[in-house]
Formats: structure tokens, sequence, C-alpha cells
């Protein structure tokens, strides 16, 4: 089993959760706050999510019950996964109860957690058996289109995004290094190809201490970003070769990839991102 644990309080996750879950046996991954926590479900499935209510919307930014619930939201839009929510025992935290419950999850548990009776291992245990017993419900089938193999298109760099085929696939500011890898291999050399990186080129420019598995890791989190939108969104099948290609030459853009400036793109913006 996957877990998806969304909680910023780096204590509670290190100390109490992994010990939970390695119990289990799961393995897991943790977001820190809402935008992490929806890069993770666009790009995996999970068997379960803990859910700290209080989180904040995006890296550096403040907590709010607020974000915890728009999360709630969000997941219930893309698949039916039990969820079992976290929360401190704050005034503003109970008053949502009812509105969550609405929303479905799957068990609440007030923190700090019990160690004794109630615990997260007993509520994970029962939320998982009450997802095995809900019953299939009829629903209307939907108009699915025929997936098509992915045969290139135009990459759009905007300043703060970049769009494939129209659609988001990277944005500036995210906590993985899609956008920075996407505006580095944007360019082309001298004879018209695209730039060629190998691992351990494309670490020292994402990173002066990066190293080359952590760079490799990267690349393979912005593949399967684009083989997720492209499939969800276009009903594309797009290989792991068939943006960002290797082929044991290094890292580079297939040439059925067209690349279109729509905004005026800042350079200095990279660089100053690279050096922070």
């Amino acid at each position: 089993m996957r877990f998806l644990v969304v909680e910023d309080d780096k204590q509670i996750k290190t100390q109490t959760i992994d010990d939970c879950l390695a119990s289990l046996g799961c393995a897991s991954d943790w977001a820190t706050n809402q935008q992490e926590a929806n890069e993770f479900l666009d790009s995996c499935e999970y068997d379960l999510i803990l859910l700290d209510l209080e989180i904040p919307s995006r890296p550096g930014g403040s907590d709010s019950p607020d974000y915890g619930v728009n999360l709630l939201k969000q997941i219930r839009a893309k698949a039916r996964v039990p969820v079992v929510l976290m929360t401190a025992q704050h005034q503003q935290c109970v008053e949502l109860i009812g509105e969550l419950h609405e929303l479905g999850i799957d068990g609440s548990i007030a923190k700090p957690f019990s160690t004794t009776g109630r615990t997260l291992l007993y509520v994970i245990r029962q939320a998982l058996r009450k997802s095995r017993r809900r019953p299939l419900l009829p629903v209307p089938l939907p108009i699915v289109q025929p997936m098509r193999p992915f045969a290139g298109g135009v990459l759009a760099v905007y300043a703060t995004r970049f769009e494939l085929c129209d659609e988001t696939i990277a944005e500036l500011g995210e906590r993985s290094h899609s956008w920075c890898i996407l505006n580095l291999l944007k360019d082309k050399n001298s004879q018209g190809h695209f730039v060629c990186l190998s691992s351990g080129q494309l670490a020292s420019r994402l990173h002066p201490n990066m190293s080359q598995g952590t760079a490799v890791q990267a690349v393979r989190t912005i593949r399967n970003r684009i083989a997720t939108v492209m499939r969800n969104r276009l009903s594309y099948i797009c290989e792991k070769e068939d943006v960002i290609a290797n082929g044991g030459v290094g890292y580079h853009l297939r040439d059925w990839i067209t690349i279109e400036c729509r905004d005026d793109f800042p350079e200095e913006l990279f660089f100053d991102l690279q050096n922070t």
C-alpha cells in the first residue's frame, strides 16, 4: 500500500506518523502544503490519504483550515480514495467537521494523537475497512475519448509556466525542479538541435550541490507529470522518452517538440532562482 501524508509539522510526521506507517509496512509520500499534495495526486495513486486540516496553501505560506477543506474538495474531484483527517483541537477546526463529513472523510483523529485506545493506527485500519465495505454504486459511464499515441506538439514558454499542447506541465516556484529542467532543455545549439545535458551537467546547473541521482529523479518526476497530464486531459499515450529523451547521450527534448515563447521571458529569472 502507498499513503500520501499531508502534514506541515515535521516533528509529528517523523516521530509519530512514520512509526505508524512503518508498522503497517506502507510506503508513503509527504506533502507539507496544498500545492505539493496536488502535485503528488497528479502523478500517483494512493490507498489512503492522511490529511492535516490546518495546512499552508503553498510553500512558505501561512496555514489555515480553509486550505485543508479546499484540498479535500480537490481530492474528491480526482478520486474516491479513503481520507483520514487530522485536526488540532481548535474551535475553527471543530466547526468545519460537519462540512468535511459531507465532503466525505473516512475517519478523523485529534492531535496530539492518543497512545492508547483510539490511536492513529486504529483509525487508519478502521478507514481501510470502511473503504473495502463501501458498495459499488452504479454511475453513468463517461464518454471516453480513444487513446492516441503522442506525436509531438508545441511547448509554450511563459514567464512562470510551461504548457505542452496548451496544458500546464510545470510552474515556477513549485517544489520540484520541473520548471528549471524545461528551461535548461528548451534552447538549441549552433546546429539547430536541442541542447543535450548529461545527468551530471543537469545537476550542476540546477544547483551547485545537487547529486546526479537527484537530477535523475527530478527528470523522472517531470516525465511522470507530463505523461499524466497528456493521458488524463488529452487522451494521449505519452511514453517517458516522448518529450524528454536520453538515449545514453544525455537529456534533450525530442525534435517533434516545437518551442514557442508567448511572454516576454525574463532570462535572469532562472539565474536568480538557481542562485537562491
